[in-house]
């Protein structure tokens, strides 16, 4: 490989088609015009972003390939997962969550084409690695202002729909971000196991053991709520017990810490974005005890999130490294 740029480029423009046809999926099912129109907006921004990196892509004299990258296979497995139990009503306020997720992936997943870019003295690479990362860290925002209201209307929704009450719907949202960091606390134990640069898997390590502390936290606001541990897993448990399959697809072992911080980046945002709605939710019924225990945690997923952003343009360019003494 003495290149690695067309194989790189090969995996963001996979990512961006399964991408584009997620967002219609989620526009589809949006129960909001201006949700629908965010999703669908975004789609055509998409698809002129892999239109933008297959040209590219061409440029250097490479092939999109017809297999899916690491990534794609990623973003593929959410809108299957997105429909795991719930009312439908709540189905817009998922596919925020998993958006806001897909959108913090893509922003880490530009970071490292960048930087590998630029040591491969590839400027126009480089260039619209960062013009792409810029539009994806906007959409991100976009889809961040919806979260919250979106999770109170579902709740409002699932009420009416269930005849539950709002209480009850909340036990169980406690019940799924408990189930995910328990997942989550998996995946990155198993993160820190392997990947080959000793920082991030100490990394990976130290969030594992935060993670343990995070399910232990809310299975203990779970029972003075009056729930327990859900025996099944949320959308999110599910996305999060998949992320180490994933890591393993395709590529060098060398590129394999590069790819757990991509993916802890995805994860810390969707939890992230998971917080969000059960502290909006837990506020609009006033229930300052599980808000104030939601903030604390989402505070911890952001301060994740720097961390493993903040080791990933070292980490790609140990990998670069080492994939090139390797030829």
């Amino acid at each position: 490989m003495e290149n690695p740029i067309p194989s790189y480029l090969e995996d963001v423009i996979a990512a961006e088609k399964t991408f584009e046809t997620q967002l219609q999926g989620f526009a589809s099912e949006a129960n909001d015009a201006e949700i629908n129109a965010m999703f669908l907006q975004h789609a055509g921004e998409t698809r002129a972003q892999y239109e933008a990196l297959t040209a590219r892509l061409n440029a250097i004299g490479g092939n999109p390939s017809t297999l899916k990258g690491w990534l794609a296979h990623f973003f593929g497995s959410s809108p299957k997962i997105a429909q795991i139990g719930h009312e439908t009503g709540e189905r817009t306020t998922q596919n925020l969550i998993m958006a806001f997720s897909v959108e913090t992936a893509e922003v880490a997943m530009y970071e490292a084409l960048r930087v590998t870019a630029e040591e491969m003295h590839d400027p126009e690479t480089a260039e619209l690695a960062t013009a792409i990362q810029a539009q994806e860290a906007e959409t991100g925002q976009k889809v961040w202002r919806f979260i919250g209201p979106a999770a109170v209307k579902a709740l409002e929704t699932t009420e009416r729909a269930e005849g539950r009450s709002g209480r009850d719907i909340l036990t169980r949202y406690v019940q799924d971000t408990e189930a995910a960091e328990r997942n989550f606390e998996d995946a990155l134990a198993t993160f820190s196991k392997s990947g080959g640069q000793q920082d991030v898997q100490d990394l990976m390590a130290m969030m594992s053991r935060k993670a343990k502390t995070q399910h232990e936290r809310l299975e203990a606001r779970l029972k003075a709520l009056g729930g327990e541990r859900s025996a099944g897993k949320s959308f999110l448990a599910h996305i999060l017990a998949f992320t180490p399959v994933t890591a393993q697809l395709g590529h060098h072992a060398a590129e394999k810490s590069t790819q757990h911080l991509i993916i802890t980046c995805a994860a810390a945002g969707a939890e992230t974005a998971m917080y969000e709605a059960l502290a909006s939710v837990a506020e609009s019924l006033q229930d300052s005890e599980t808000a104030t225990l939601a903030r604390q945690l989402q505070a911890e997923e952001k301060e994740d999130y720097r961390l493993a952003s903040g080791l990933l343009p070292s980490s790609a360019r140990r990998a670069l490294a080492t994939l090139l003494t390797k030829q």
